[in-house]
Formats: C-alpha cells, sequence, structure tokens
C-alpha cells in the first residue's frame, strides 16, 4: 500500500506490538511481590500508628496533670476535689446558681453523651481544672476509637482518664472506696512523701469509664476499674510530681480480660485472677499508702 506521496505503509509488527504488554505469568508475579510488601508494611505501619497515638495521649494526660498543678497554685495547695460526680447537672446547661464540684464533672451514659454535653467538661461553669483546660480533646486518648452505642446512636467517648480516688477525694466512702481509716487521702500536693510514686491520673477501659474517679479497693483482690487497652498492653499514667510514663502489664485481664467481665463497673470490684495479682500489686502500691 502507498501513500498520497508514493511512498509504502508498513504494516506494523504483531510480535512487536505484543512485546511491549505484561504476560499473565509476570503480572501475577507482580501482585504477589506487593503483597508481601504490603504484609511487611502494614503491620509497621500500625505499629507507628498506635506509637503517635500513645505520644498524643501522653501529652493529653500531661496536660490534665499540669492543669492540676496550676489549680493547686491557685487554691493554697490543694488538688482539684475528686468525687462521684454528679450524674444528674445537665453540662450543657447546668443552673445560674451552679458552681464546679469536682475536677472534671459528667458521667457516661447519663450526663456525658452528646458533643454538647462533652464541652461542658471544659466550661468553668463545671469543671474545676477547665480554667487552664479548653479543649475537651485533652480528656480523651486518640487511641480510643472503638464505637460507643448508646441510646442507638454510635458515638465516640469523651473521657478516657480518671483521677486516683485516693487523690483530693472529699465525699463519703462510694461503695467502700476510698477507706481513709487504713489509707491516706492526698488533699494537698504537699502531702505525700514520695509524689514520684503515686499516679494522679490513670487511662481505663473504654468499657470500664463511668465517674469521674479511677477506683481502687486496696484491700480486696479484685479490680475496681479496668485500666486502658488504648496501646496494646500498656497504659499511660501521670504521677503527683507531673510525670508521665507507660506501664506495661503482664496479665491480659488487666487492660484486656477475655473473656469480659459480666459487670465493667462492679463497685465491689471484679476478682482477679492470680495470674494478674502482680499487675494487681502494682497498682496498689501507686494509688495510696497504708496510714
Amino acid at each position: 500500500m502507498r501513500t498520497s506521496a508514493g511512498e509504502e505503509r508498513r504494516q506494523p509488527d504483531k510480535r512487536a506490538l505484543c512485546s511491549f504488554g505484561f504476560t499473565l505469568i509476570e503480572l501475577l508475579v507482580v501482585i504477589a511481590v506487593i503483597a508481601i510488601l504490603a504484609a511487611l508494611l502494614l503491620p509497621a505501619l500500625a505499629r507507628a500508628k498506635q506509637k503517635g497515638q500513645a505520644i498524643a495521649c501522653v501529652n493529653n494526660i500531661k496536660q490534665l496533670a499540669l492543669a492540676s498543678v496550676l489549680y493547686s497554685v491557685d487554691n493554697r495547695d490543694y488538688w482539684p476535689l475528686n468525687n462521684p460526680g454528679d450524674d444528674t447537672l445537665d453540662l450543657a446547661n447546668p443552673p445560674a446558681n451552679y458552681y464546679p464540684r469536682v475536677w472534671a464533672e459528667g458521667r457516661e451514659g447519663s450526663n456525658l453523651i452528646t458533643d454538647a454535653e462533652a464541652q461542658g467538661m471544659v466550661s468553668d461553669r463545671v469543671s474545676l481544672v477547665a480554667v487552664y483546660v479548653k479543649t475537651k480533646a485533652v480528656f480523651r486518648c486518640p487511641g480510643d476509637t472503638q464505637p460507643w452505642r448508646i441510646n442507638n446512636l454510635l458515638l465516640t467517648r469523651p473521657r478516657s482518664f480518671g483521677m486516683n480516688a485516693y487523690v483530693a477525694w472529699n465525699s463519703g466512702p462510694w461503695h467502700d472506696m476510698p477507706n481513709e481509716q487504713r489509707y491516706q487521702i492526698f488533699r494537698r500536693t504537699t502531702e505525700c512523701r514520695n509524689s514520684s510514686l503515686i499516679f494522679l491520673f490513670g487511662e481505663i477501659h473504654p468499657e470500664s469509664v463511668c465517674r469521674p474517679m479511677f477506683g481502687m479497693n486496696m484491700d480486696a483482690q479484685t479490680i475496681y476499674h479496668i485500666p486502658g487497652n488504648y496501646h496494646g498492653k500498656v497504659s499511660n499514667f501521670a504521677f503527683l510530681d507531673s510525670h508521665v510514663e507507660g506501664h506495661r502489664w503482664r496479665d491480659s485481664q488487666f487492660n484486656n480480660p477475655n473473656p469480659p467481665p459480666a459487670n465493667w463497673h462492679d463497685h465491689t470490684g471484679n476478682p482477679a485472677k492470680p495470674s494478674s495479682y502482680s499487675d494487681l500489686d502494682w497498682l496498689k502500691l501507686h494509688t495510696t499508702f497504708k496510714k
């Protein structure tokens, strides 16, 4: 075949065209290599994400500790009050004459459900530390991604931390906790002889979070509040001297019990297994001292 200029137009060589494609075997090999690389990289990426969330969590719980220290500076050395809270208070619209009575008000499942109520945690009309903490995200661990179904809605829990019930407690015993007859309650920053040993705030398991405090039954082999599991087997704690550290649990019952307890909020405590006694001992050692 010739063109209008009389030049011969060559037909493309089909074999040459085919040489530029991939064979089925080559495609399968490439897919297999990509799958292997993904299998190797995804766990590393997941660990990196978890590490980043743990660092952000440390920052949040550190801010709560520093806010509590600032409160003590402005209030004659007293820690912000700690108690079971008022589960009937409308956090979004408190009464005009209401004054804050606890470090952070609200009980999850009662009056700490909606975003507006969660915003109330950082209202100085509701929470004592709100003067020093203006972002509600500080009250939760970013690793808490577990959906929370309540009132037929899927929500994100607004709070992940609780204050040690043996710090600043100003209420009567709550289901035998705390026991002030036998154990020290630290109401002022100068009352603890070793502030680096006693925790101020701790992470609580998402299913176990309820009232503002982190509860402990000092004279029982039971777990009152199950520590958080947002970072695997590590839970973050802020101490009275404001330092923060993560503690690695030895037994899964202590932050990811399987099977789960019948009642995540058992006020008498869920019985600890012998395999978790060392974890329970660590928590008691860092909760308070005997008188």
